[in-house]
């Protein structure tokens, strides 16, 4: 066989979920964007601002995965009042969770959540 195999892999399954999570962000002293979300305890940065919006979307679908991996992701979206748009019928390696979220700046001089963002 000269060329490449042709593999194919399924579709991830996309699961959508009824949340609204919210992350801080400012650009660092070093030049790198980094975000903050409180209520999940995740600190993220990338080097530039549109890899920081794909950082976050990968690690909330990296954390729920994680969550039903360990059976905790039903007591995990009760506690933060959130819930899934259908039930969940893949295995977490077939699924991509689907987290809305807003981003807000932290003006400069301030330090928004009680905290100054360093790298």
């Amino acid at each position: 066989m000269d060329g490449p195999a042709n593999l194919t892999f399924p579709p991830a399954v996309l699961v959508r979920i009824e949340a609204n999570v919210q992350w801080m962000w400012r650009k660092g002293t070093g030049g790198n964007y980094v975000a903050v979300c409180d209520p999940l305890k995740i600190t993220l940065q990338a080097p530039s601002y549109s890899e920081l919006m794909e950082d976050i979307a990968e690690s909330l679908d990296a954390l729920l995965k994680d969550l039903m991996e360990s059976d905790e992701l039903e007591q995990f979206m009760q506690d933060h009042g959130w819930s899934m748009v259908a039930p969940v019928s893949a295995r977490p390696q077939d699924m991509r969770f689907d987290v809305p979220f807003s981003i807000m700046p932290v003006a400069a001089g301030t330090n928004g959540s009680q905290r100054i963002l360093y790298q």
